[in-house]
């Protein structure tokens, strides 16, 4: 019973720990194949039509782009993405303006956010989202 406990005490600390490493997260866009998904948060579609050009021309095979607040200012993170394309998008992003990505925060918040996405959107899980993103 005892080994029950600890796994749920484990279980409950890992939801937490991930809930808080995703406070300060504005977007999270997957890149696969230079195709580009929106994972969690919401993207202005100036910003994602940006993301998915930047991608398909620097042809990112597979890469994670995250926009984070630090500071009171967003800041592009990636992964699997090469520096110059990294360059490419924070200034395709720094275009917009942070008042740009605030906007479109409190929009998806007040519509309810989320209509027509799959279960791995929902969760904020990359690898499921794009299990589900060939199936309607």
């Amino acid at each position: 019973m005892s080994v029950v406990w600890i796994l749920a005490v484990a279980a409950v600390v890992a939801l937490v720990l991930v809930a808080l490493s995703r406070a300060n997260e504005i977007f999270c866009v997957s890149v696969r194949d230079g195709r580009c998904m929106v994972v969690r948060g919401a993207v202005p579609p100036s910003v994602l039509r940006e993301i998915r050009e930047v991608a398909r021309r620097a042809g990112i095979r597979s890469g994670t782009i995250r926009a984070v607040k630090e500071g009171g200012r967003p800041r592009l993170v990636t992964r699997g993405v090469d520096p110059g394309s990294t360059q490419r998008l924070r200034n395709a992003v720094g275009a917009q303006g942070f008042g740009h990505l605030k906007a479109s925060q409190r929009q998806a918040a007040s519509s309810g956010r989320g209509s027509g996405r799959n279960l791995g959107q929902w969760l904020g899980i990359a690898w499921l989202a794009w299990l589900f993103a060939g199936r309607d």
